[in-house]
């Protein structure tokens, strides 16, 4: 017993004496900052296993949008990361009746402004390409679409002055009404998607990857469904998800429950596996690119660069979670603030908090 309090001991004093007194100091005071609400938060150097800070890391916390760090990666891992969707048109035996099967495409868009800009698919140019503008009535019968691309579809046949009748059928059914494909779409491959999932924090497309990870296991896409594909894809990559509770794959619900040390082990095992580097490479950059282009600019300019990382909030929670390095070292961390008031000032603070945090860890030169 003796041996073993005296190594503890030696361990703790090896990570304390690698950290400069006034970092501790600095990471100290902002950790327990009233503005955090003291948090889940856990920053650990891969390298060698290093915890550089801990607090209260293995208890459950309101994740936010950091959910989609699990989501995007359930759906690389059971899918892969060359995974496409395809929607096709097709005729039917009847001149004004069209098929159209899909994959349930989690990209796909009626915005032909969103498909230049981020090459999402754009799908009435099935209905272009099927000659169905020269016809005043037409009746679509379709599978594999979601409720929300057959809305867009017909406002698009609205502004064509054309009446458009939609009729839900089965697979099997949509097979045996088809009689020759007329045009197709085929997706990005599935990395693209995460990239702008994780960069832009896109909720629908956040979600809809993680329930087709869900249907690739033979799961329902409800919150069971979700729960049993998330914890099933993070036991396999070797990651602890004791008492995680998941609701959706976006982060937006207030039920979610995930602790910084899942995450952090998370960010670890996927950082240099190829399957899933589209996650490091949507992630935000620290006063540069997406989420964090305006962070860090003026809390800490020291950090600028120097953050890849997920961030997220909802009601009383501001979080965030990827990489930090110092020039030398890259740190994995994640920071939940789960517990701060719901006011647009308290989220300010909580994030004017963390940023200096992670600036002292650029500057601690570890």
């Amino acid at each position: 017993m003796r041996k073993s309090l005296i190594a503890i001991i030696a361990a703790l004093t090896l990570v304390i004496s690698s950290i400069p007194a006034h970092s501790l100091h600095s990471l100290d005071k902002y950790i327990n900052a009233k503005s955090l609400a003291s948090p889940g938060l856990l920053v650990i150097n891969p390298a060698d296993g290093k915890v550089i800070a801990d607090n209260a890391s293995n208890s459950l916390r309101i994740p936010a949008s950091v959910l989609k760090l699990i989501s995007t990666s359930a759906a690389l891992h059971f899918l892969g990361s060359d995974k496409t969707f395809t929607t096709a048109i097709y005729s039917t035996d009847k001149s004004s009746s069209f098929v159209i099967k899909g994959g349930l495409d989690p990209w796909l868009t009626s915005n032909s402004t969103l498909a230049k800009k981020n090459g999402q698919k754009y799908l009435p140019t099935l209905i272009t390409k099927a000659n169905t503008e020269n016809k005043k009535k037409v009746t679509v019968y379709y599978s594999g679409l979601y409720e929300k691309d057959i809305t867009n579809l017909k406002v698009y046949l609205k502004s064509k002055r054309i009446t458009g009748t939609f009729k839900k059928v089965d697979s099997e059914k949509a097979q045996s009404l088809a009689v020759e494909e007329k045009a197709s779409l085929t997706s990005l491959p599935i990395t693209e998607m995460v990239k702008f999932a994780i960069m832009w924090s896109d909720n629908t497309l956040a979600d809809r990857l993680g329930k087709a990870a869900a249907r690739k296991l033979g799961h329902p896409t409800d919150s069971d469904g979700l729960q049993k594909t998330f914890e099933q894809a993070m036991s396999e990559m070797g990651v602890e998800t004791k008492g995680m509770k998941v609701f959706d794959g976006s982060g937006l619900s207030k039920s979610n429950r995930v602790s910084a040390k899942t995450f952090v082990e998370l960010l670890i095992k996927i950082r240099n596996n190829p399957q899933y580097e589209s996650i490091y490479e949507g992630m935000p950059v620290g006063g540069l690119t997406g989420t964090l282009q305006k962070r860090f600019v003026e809390t800490a300019p020291n950090a600028i660069g120097h953050v890849h990382a997920k961030t997220g909030w909802v009601d009383r929670s501001v979080t965030m979670a990827g990489y930090v390095d110092d020039g030398e070292n890259e740190y994995a961390f994640a920071i939940l603030a789960d517990g701060i008031k719901p006011t647009w000032k308290s989220r300010k603070d909580a994030r004017v908090a963390m940023d200096r945090l992670l600036g002292v860890i650029v500057r601690g030169n570890h």
